[in-house]
């Protein structure tokens, strides 16, 4: 058996498939499809590859591995609006994005050097939610919405 890994908009968390050697990609697809919880939306949905730009990198898939990541969502492009220091960036991602992907572009986008970036996490703007680096931008957005805003902000100190 293989292993994908999917998270989406329309899914609470991760869900994990297993899926025979040899599944084709529209055996992976309709087996995404199966997990989504209601089939109203199912025509609009676009399967990502984590943090891969490409739009179509799933049909240029050779074989499914074990262990592969993927994302379902009605949008292509989520724009990020990162606060930090009294300064704002934005940037458009995939929803197939992961939130260390974000973060470690917008420490870039800020000057941030790797051991201060180390310090720091996203923080989803007006709550107390750090999603895990893992987790993929498109899970927090849930189309018509298209943005999110994230504060910069220090990570939890463990006092041993």
């Amino acid at each position: 058996m293989t292993q994908v890994f999917l998270q989406s908009e329309l899914l609470s968390d991760v869900e994990v498939l297993e899926l025979h050697e040899g599944a084709t990609k529209h055996d992976l697809r309709q087996a995404c499809l199966a997990r989504m919880p209601s089939s109203e939306h199912h025509e609009a949905l676009i399967l990502f590859i984590e943090d891969d730009d490409d739009e179509g990198a799933i049909d240029k898939l050779e074989a499914i591995v074990d262990g592969l990541r993927l994302h379902l969502h009605r949008l292509k492009a989520i724009t990020v609006n990162v606060r930090y220091a009294g300064r704002e960036a934005h940037r458009t991602f995939r929803p197939n994005a992961t939130i260390s992907r974000v973060k470690r572009w917008a420490t870039d986008e800020f000057g941030i050097v790797a051991s201060d970036a180390a310090e720091l996490m996203l923080q989803i703007a007006g709550t107390d939610i750090r999603p895990d680096p893992d987790v993929h931008l498109g899970s927090l957005v849930k189309a018509p919405q298209q943005s999110v805003s994230f504060d910069l902000v220090p990570a939890p100190r463990v006092n041993g």
